[in-house]
């Protein structure tokens, strides 16, 4: 019977797959409803990772001088929220009121935008008679271009409000799933020894011992691989910001403290993160000088070459075990399938993967006598 179990466990696999294949559909739109309804829950646990980087290392300064754990758990953890939240908050009081700022200059400059268009078209026309004689031709179909024009705006009015409608509505459970989100992370992180001793004891009342045992195993790798990618990768983000402010003070530019946060923080999206940081700093700048920003965006892109190709690889490939090109592979791959999610995720599951098979081969290779003819190769 034992000899079956792989046998039936297989084509189990095998039937779910040709199942999967043949209702693509319908398993894609249950899954979306699955991560709708969970949505909220797995991205308070993803806070609660994140969170418990800096509350850790707090909560273990706090019981030098606390010997009572749970204030030391309440204070570390409220602690942590707070330095998040006014991280967050510095960035968008800097960043956002200058975009408003340059989004009001380029308002108020297109109207004399306009007027220079109509003066160049002027002497063009004054030049080249023939041109002239063309736009006079479209001024007998003014009427009809004027109906046409007031239609168009009638129909971006009414669908203008409706998308206010809809991104108000995306507002509210935005709000509402972050505030859940918050509220379980908090409980994730009060009780994380007594929820994690709950899952072994599952674990191992329903699974073989060896199993649950290197299921932990490969928990705790995943859980330091993951911890080490955080940290590294806002080492790295405050390292790119800083070469940022310093590049900006050197060449003289403007907003250099404002733009300087603003890439700092897009950079947390790895390797290609800059490049969001770079186009609205470009438009920042542009408004003060359209030379300054070509300056601007030529010594981004020299930034990044060098973060890319040696700075990034190294702190961040360093804190998960990870080669420098397997970083950026990992990070190619998990943003052409995901997104910034994909990009974010998929460097630490390319570490955990790595160590896993690294493990084995030198498992198999040792088992086959073969360790020292592997390493000559």
């Amino acid at each position: 019977m034992k000899n079956l179990k792989p046998l039936f466990l297989g084509g189990a696999i095998l039937i779910f797959f040709a199942w999967a294949l043949n209702n693509l559909g319908l398993l894609k739109s249950g899954l979306f409803s699955l991560m709708e309804m969970l949505g909220p829950f797995l991205i308070g646990a993803a806070f609660a990772f994140i969170l418990n980087v800096p509350m850790r290392a707090m909560e273990r300064l706090l019981l030098k001088r606390v010997k009572r754990k749970k204030f030391a758990r309440a204070l570390s953890m409220v602690l942590s929220l707070v330095i998040v939240a006014l991280i967050l908050a510095f960035v968008f009081m800097m960043v956002i009121p200058e975009i408003i700022e340059t989004i009001a200059q380029i308002n108020r400059g297109i109207p004399g935008f306009i007027r220079e268009v109509g003066q160049w078209i002027e002497g063009l026309t004054d030049n080249v008679p023939e041109l002239g004689d063309y736009l006079t031709s479209l001024q007998n179909d003014w009427s009809n271009l004027n109906k046409n024009l007031l239609d168009v705006l009638q129909n971006t009015v009414t669908n203008v409000l409706v998308s206010t409608v809809g991104v108000a509505t995306s507002m509210i459970d935005a709000i509402v799933t972050l505030v859940i989100a918050v509220i379980f992370a908090m409980y994730i992180l009060a009780q994380k020894e007594k929820l994690a001793s709950q899952g072994k004891r599952v674990m191992y009342a329903y699974l073989p011992q060896k199993r649950v045992d290197r299921i932990l195993e490969i928990l705790r790798l995943s859980s330091r691989i993951f911890s080490g990618f955080i940290a590294g990768q806002c080492t790295e983000a405050v390292v790119f910001g800083c070469f940022c402010f310093l590049g900006m003070t050197i060449f003289r530019l403007p907003y250099a403290l404002t733009i300087s946060v603003l890439i700092g923080f897009t950079t947390l999206i790895p390797i290609f993160g800059a490049i969001i940081g770079t186009v609205v700093g470009a438009l920042l700048i542009m408004v003060a000088s359209p030379i300054k920003a070509v300056i601007f965006v030529i010594m981004i892109l020299v930034f990044q070459q060098i973060d890319g190709n040696l700075i990034y690889p190294r702190i961040v490939g360093n804190s998960v075990g990870l080669p420098g090109i397997w970083v950026m592979m990992a990070v190619t791959v998990g943003g052409s399938l995901l997104g910034v999610f994909g990009m974010l995720v998929f460097v630490p599951l390319a570490s955990v993967a790595y160590c896993l098979i690294r493990e084995n081969v030198g498992k198999r290779l040792k088992l086959r006598n073969m360790d020292g003819r592997a390493a000559g190769l």
